[in-house]
C-alpha cells in the first residue's frame, strides 16, 4: 500500500522480519521513503554498508530541533512536557562526548567482567526457583528478571520497584506499541519524581553504584546537571535490559529451533562469545533505530533526503543484507561477522552497554544449556506472540520444558 507521495506504509510487525519488510518495500535497493506505523514520514535505510555510513554521518543529528516542524507531534519523549529527554542517546556533539565519558567509566572491560561472578550467581538463582518443576517460561523466569537485577544493582536501584519501573519502562521504549502521547508524558514523569528521590538519597547515602558515581562526578566539578544526571539513569535503567531481554529470550528461541546448534554449543563451549553475535544477528532484539534528523540535504545510498526529514536505521535488515552476510537467513554459530552487526547500532551512538548485555547473554545460555536436559519448545513455534513495537523485537513469553541435568 502507498500514499499519495509514493511512500510504502509499513505495518508494524514487519519491521521484525527482514523478508516481509524487503517484500512489503517492494524494489530491491537499500533506502526507501515509508511510513512508519504510527503515521511519522520517514526515510528507512535497509542495506548493512548504507546503514553504517547514516550511523556514521554527523549531518544525521539526534536533536529533534533539526527535524521538520511537521514531525514534532510524533515526538513526545522531546516534547517541552516530558521532564527527561537530556541523556546522551538524544545528544549530539560536543555534548554527547561530555556525557558518554562520565558515564563510561561504569562500563569498562575489567569492570564489566568482574560482573560475571555475580550474573551467574543470579542466573543460578533464577533457575533454581523452576528446575524442580520441569517447566518455565523463560521470558518470565529469565530473559525478564536477570538483566533488570543486574542493571537495578549497577545503578543502585531497589530490586523490589522492578515491576514498577518495567511497566513504566515499556512504555517509553516502544515495547508497549499502544501507548498514547499523554501516558508517555506520565512514564516520564513518574520517573523523574522516583529518580529524583533516589538521587536525593544517595546524596545522603552514598553507595557503590552508578548514581553514586555520577554525583560524585558532578560535586567534583564535572559539568553534569541534575536533569542530564537523572535522564541518563532513565536511559540506562531502561535501555540497560530492554536489548537484553530480547537478546536472551530470542536467542534462546533460536537455539531451540536449532538443535544442531545447541548440541555445537555443548561440544565447543569456547565458541559462545561468536554465538553470541551471530544469535544478535540472526533475531535482533531491535528491530529499527530511530530519532535521525538530517541537519542538511545529503545523500546515502544514492538515496537523496531533505533538510529536516526523519532517517531510521531498519536494524533487522540490515544484520540480513545479503550484500555482506552470505546466506543471511541461516544460522551459523560460526559466522565471522563482528563490525557489521547492527543490533547495537553503530558510530558514537553505539550502545555502551553492549558488553555487559553480550556478557549476560553468554551467562544466559551457557547456564540454559548446561542444566536443563532435553530443553523443548512447550508450544508449537507458531502460537509464540511477539510484543507490537516496530522498535525492539520482544517475545510476550516462551514456555519450555526440560529435565535437570546432572
Amino acid at each position: 500500500m502507498h500514499n499519495v507521495d509514493g511512500a510504502v506504509a509499513l505495518s508494524t510487525e514487519v519491521f521484525a522480519n527482514p523478508l516481509a519488510l524487503l517484500t512489503q518495500l517492494g524494489e530491491r535497493r537499500p533506502v526507501h521513503r515509508v511510513t512508519l506505523p504510527d503515521g511519522m514520514p520517514s526515510v528507512l535505510v535497509t542495506g548493512n554498508r548504507e546503514a553504517r555510513e547514516a550511523l556514521s554521518d554527523p549531518r544525521l543529528v539526534r536533536s529533534v530541533e533539526a527535524a521538520d516542524p511537521e514531525l514534532h507531534k510524533y515526538h513526545p519523549l522531546a516534547s517541552d512536557d516530558y521532564p527527561l529527554s537530556r541523556h546522551m542517546l538524544f545528544a549530539d556533539p560536543p555534548d554527547h562526548a561530555r556525557l558518554r565519558r562520565l558515564v563510561s567509566k561504569a562500563f569498562t572491560r575489567r569492570r564489566v567482567e568482574q560482573m560475571k561472578p555475580r550474573i551467574q550467581e543470579i542466573t543460578d538463582r533464577l533457575l533454581d526457583a523452576v528446575i524442580a518443576q520441569g517447566r518455565a517460561d523463560l521470558v518470565r523466569d529469565l530473559a525478564l528478571p536477570l538483566p533488570i537485577a543486574v542493571i537495578s544493582e549497577m545503578l543502585g536501584v531497589p530490586f523490589e520497584d522492578r515491576d514498577e519501573f518495567e511497566q513504566h519502562a515499556e512504555t517509553l521504549t516502544g515495547i508497549n506499541a499502544s501507548a498514547s502521547f499523554d501516558s508517555i508524558i506520565a512514564a516520564g514523569t513518574w520517573f523523574d519524581r522516583y529518580l529524583t528521590d533516589l538521587v536525593e538519597l544517595r546524596r545522603k547515602d552514598p553507595r557503590d553504584d552508578l548514581i553514586s558515581a555520577m554525583i560524585a562526578a558532578q560535586e567534583q566539578g564535572d559539568r553534569l546537571s541534575d536533569l542530564e544526571l537523572r535522564s541518563n539513569a532513565l536511559l540506562l535503567l531502561s535501555a540497560g535490559f530492554e536489548t537484553t531481554v530480547n537478546l536472551v529470550a530470542n536467542g534462546l528461541l533460536a537455539l531451540l529451533r536449532h538443535p544442531d546448534a545447541i548440541a555445537l554449543l555443548r561440544a565447543e563451549p569456547a565458541l559462545m562469545p561468536n554465538a553470541v553475535d551471530e544469535l544478535l544477528r540472526y533475531d535482533s532484539p531491535v528491530s529499527c533505530v530511530t530519532y535521525h534528523f538530517a541537519r542538511e540535504a545529503l545523500e546515502i545510498g544514492g538515496f537523496e533526503i531533505r533538510p529536516g526529514e526523519h532517517v531510521v536505521i531498519a536494524a533487522a535488515a540490515a544484520n540480513h543484507d545479503p550484500a555482506v552476510f552470505d546466506d543471511p537467513g541461516r544460522l551459523d554459530l560460526r559466522r565471522e561477522n563482528k563490525g557489521q552487526i547492527l543490533s547495537f547500532s553503530h558510530g558514537i551512538h553505539f550502545c555502551l552497554g553492549a558488553p555487559l548485555a553480550k556478557l549476560e547473554g553468554e551467562v544466559a545460555f551457557e547456564t540454559v544449556l548446561r542444566r536443563l536436559e532435553g530443553l523443548a519448545l512447550a508450544v508449537p513455534a507458531d502460537e509464540l506472540t511477539w510484543k507490537a513495537s516496530f522498535v525492539l523485537h520482544r517475545l510476550e513469553r516462551l514456555p519450555v520444558t526440560f529435565t535437570a541435568r546432572p
